[in-house]
C-alpha cells in the first residue's frame, strides 16, 4: 500500500486528504500513541520519506516475530502486527535504528529513500496485482458502507447497505472508516428527551436518524459532542445535516461569514469578531428540557429540531447549512416516526472513537 502510494505522488497521496488515511489507518493502527506521536515530530522535519522508511521498516520488524496462524488472513495480519508493535519486547528506538541504518554507536548508512523510477519498476513487473490493489485500495476509501455492529436491539433506519454507504459518503473524512452501534431507539428506550441524552450520555460524535411519519423518508444529523441539557450552543463545524432516503443528499457547514450577516452598527474589529464567532456557533448544536436541534437561524427555525417527546419536528434551511428543508419544502412541519442513534466505532478494533481525545482532529486541515 505505502509503495503504491509513493510510486504516482500525483496521485493525491501527499495531499491533506491523503496523508490523513496514511497515518491513521497505517500507524495509528498498529503503533502506541507515543510512538506515533514521534513519528509525526520526524515527519514535519524530514517530510514524507519519514513515512515510507518507518512504515515498511515496522512490517518487517513485526513480521519476523509472528506467527503463521496470522498469515491466514487480512484481518490476521493486522493484528499480529499490532500484537508485536504493541508488545513490551518491541522497541521502538529499534526500529529507528533500523530504518536510518545505525549500528550500536556507530552510523552505518543512512539507508536511501527509493526513487520513483525504481518503484515503478517493481510496479511494473507486477503490473496486474498492483493495479488491481490500487484499485481495492481506492474502493475501500471512497466506496465502501459503514459497519454495523448487530446488539440486543436491532437496527432499523440504518440496516441497509445503501443507506450505510451513504452516511459513509456523508461524514467528514476521518469518520468514513467506522461502524455503527445503535445506543438509543424510540421504540425500545422510551421517546423523550431526558431518556434521549442519558442514552447519549458516553457518546461524542453520533448519527441521529429521524423517521418521517407521513413520508417514510429518513432525515438526520451527525454531531460532534455530547447531546446534553445546555444553555449554551456546542458542536462545531464538522457537524452535519442531511436526507438519507429517498434521494440522499448531506449538507455540510459553510466556514466563514458573509457581510449580509453582520449588523450595521459594529463599531471595532474586536467587536466583529465577536460578532463572528457568535453567529457561527449558532450554526451547532442546540439543546434544551424541551428541544434538540442542529443549525439555528434568526427566527428561531432551525436545520432540524426534535420537540421534547420526539413525536414532532421541524427543519427549514439554516444559517451556515445553507440546506434544503430536510423532510420537503411542503412539510417544514412533521410527524416523527422511529428516532435512532448510533455512535461511531473504529472499524480496526471496535473501539468506540470518543475513548480518547483525538490528537488529530484537524492537524491536515
Amino acid at each position: 500500500m505505502i509503495i503504491i502510494c509513493f510510486c504516482n505522488c500525483d496521485s493525491g497521496a501527499l495531499d491533506p486528504q491523503g496523508l490523513d488515511p496514511i497515518f491513521r489507518r497505517f500507524f495509528i493502527g498498529v503503533l502506541k500513541k507515543e510512538h506515533v506521536l514521534r513519528i509525526l515530530d520526524m515527519y514535519t522535519y524530514e517530510g514524507y520519506k519519514v513515512i515510507f522508511r518507518l512504515g515498511s521498516v515496522t512490517l518487517c520488524l513485526a513480521h519476523a516475530f509472528m506467527t503463521p496462524s496470522e498469515f491466514a488472513s487480512t484481518k490476521a495480519f493486522w493484528k499480529g502486527v499490532k500484537r508485536v508493535t504493541h508488545s513490551d519486547q518491541f522497541l521502538f528506538d529499534i526500529l529507528v535504528k533500523q530504518a536510518y541504518g545505525f549500528n550500536g554507536k556507530t552510523y552505518r548508512s543512512r539507508r536511501s529513500f527509493p526513487r520513483r523510477k525504481f518503484i515503478q519498476r517493481i510496479i511494473r513487473h507486477n503490473e496486474g496485482w498492483a493495479e488491481n490493489i490500487a484499485t481495492d485500495h481506492v474502493n475501500l476509501l471512497s466506496q465502501k458502507p459503514l459497519g454495523f455492529v448487530e446488539g440486543d436491539v436491532p437496527i432499523v433506519l440504518a440496516k441497509n447497505a445503501s443507506e450505510r454507504f451513504s452516511l459513509a459518503e456523508f461524514l467528514p473524512f476521518a469518520y468514513k472508516s467506522t461502524k455503527l452501534e445503535l445506543i438509543y431507539s424510540s421504540n425500545v428506550h422510551g421517546r423523550s428527551i431526558p431518556t434521549f441524552y442519558q442514552h447519549c450520555a458516553r457518546a461524542k460524535h453520533t448519527i441521529t436518524l429521524v423517521e418521517v411519519l407521513d413520508t417514510g423518508a429518513t432525515i438526520g444529523m451527525f454531531a460532534t459532542d455530547t447531546w446534553h441539557n445546555s444553555s449554551k450552543v456546542y458542536g462545531d463545524g464538522e457537524c452535519v445535516l442531511f436526507r438519507l432516503k429517498p434521494n440522499p443528499v448531506c449538507f455540510h457547514w459553510a466556514r466563514g461569514i458573509t457581510k449580509s450577516m453582520m449588523p450595521l452598527n459594529v463599531q471595532s474589529e474586536d467587536e466583529e469578531l465577536d460578532i463572528q464567532n457568535e453567529v457561527a456557533t449558532e450554526q451547532f448544536m442546540i439543546s434544551r428540557k424541551n428541544f434538540i436541534s442542529m443549525g439555528s437561524n434568526s427566527d428561531g427555525s432551525s436545520g432540524l429540531r426534535l420537540e421534547d417527546d420526539l413525536s414532532r419536528g421541524s427543519s427549514a434551511k439554516a444559517r451556515g447549512f445553507n440546506n434544503e428543508p430536510l423532510a420537503g419544502s411542503d412539510r417544514p412541519d412533521f410527524d416523527v416516526g422511529l428516532v435512532e442513534v448510533y455512535h461511531l466505532l473504529r472499524d480496526l478494533d471496535g473501539k468506540a472513537i470518543d475513548g480518547e481525545e483525538d490528537l488529530w482532529k484537524g492537524m491536515f486541515d
